[in-house]
């Protein structure tokens, strides 16, 4: 860490710290009871005031990331992680590039019947109102085929939003946060049929609308990609 990096806008000199050590622990794959050192170590290391550093290991502790043991051969030590903990360092692990676009869609494509259900069970009209103007304006980007799969997802995102179930929408985002960040070089698949997947999300809406368990489960399984690839060859998007 530098000094520059330790004084950022508005994210506390101890919040950067905290930040830096978890990062560390997260690339190094640093097993719980490994010693990070005294807190004198991370403070001539990172050459900060001893306040920042106690600041940085309470936030930590809290996070259930550290823990700081008194005494001889004390110090600070990576914590044996809760379930809650490790759930975040993989959905962490998913946004630092740590699974493949292939994987990432499986999954994601493995929640699009839980994800439209839910949605089923507590989407307002306001929120299948805003659902229907993004499928409408999919048509908009036709012959942009990154900012027809931006606004393809964007429907998604939104529809996952709707659950109350936080845990769901966290990783169903996670997962399109990935693939959104490999639109590099993204071509449509020269069978796709752009009017076809404009109607095939319309009727997800619909169906979701409807409350109707068998129609939902069928608009989900239309939705299901016949065709897909890394986005650096061609994709049907989905």
């Amino acid at each position: 860490m530098t000094s520059s990096d330790l004084t950022a806008p508005r994210i506390s000199r101890a919040e950067m710290l905290a930040r830096q050590l978890e990062q560390d622990i997260l690339d190094s794959s640093l097993p719980p009871g490994h010693r990070l050192g005294t807190k004198e170590d991370l403070r001539t290391r990172f050459r900060v005031a001893v306040g920042t550093v106690n600041e940085a290991i309470r936030s930590l502790e809290m996070r259930g990331l550290v823990e700081a043991r008194p005494g001889p051969g004390g110090g600070v030590f990576v914590a044996t992680p809760s379930p809650h903990v490790r759930l975040s360092h993989f959905t962490l692990g998913f946004r630092n590039g740590g699974a493949s676009f292939a994987d990432c869609l499986a999954v994601r494509n493995s929640l699009e019947l839980l994800v439209a259900t839910e949605a089923a069970r507590y989407a307002t009209d306001d929120d299948l109102a805003e659902l229907r103007e993004i499928v409408a304006s999919m048509a908009d980007d036709t012959d942009d085929p990154r900012a027809f799969l931006r606004r393809n997802w964007t429907m998604h995102r939104r529809m996952a939003e709707v659950s109350p179930n936080s845990l769901l929408t966290g990783i169903y985002s996670a997962l399109l946060d990935i693939v959104e960040n490999e639109l590099d070089n993204v071509e449509l698949d020269a069978t796709f049929d752009v009017r076809a997947s404009i109607e095939v999300h319309r009727e997800l809406v619909d169906a979701v609308e409807s409350r109707d368990a068998t129609r939902i489960a069928e608009a989900v399984r239309r939705h299901e990609p016949t065709t897909e690839t890394a986005p650096s060859g061609p994709i049907a998007p989905v």
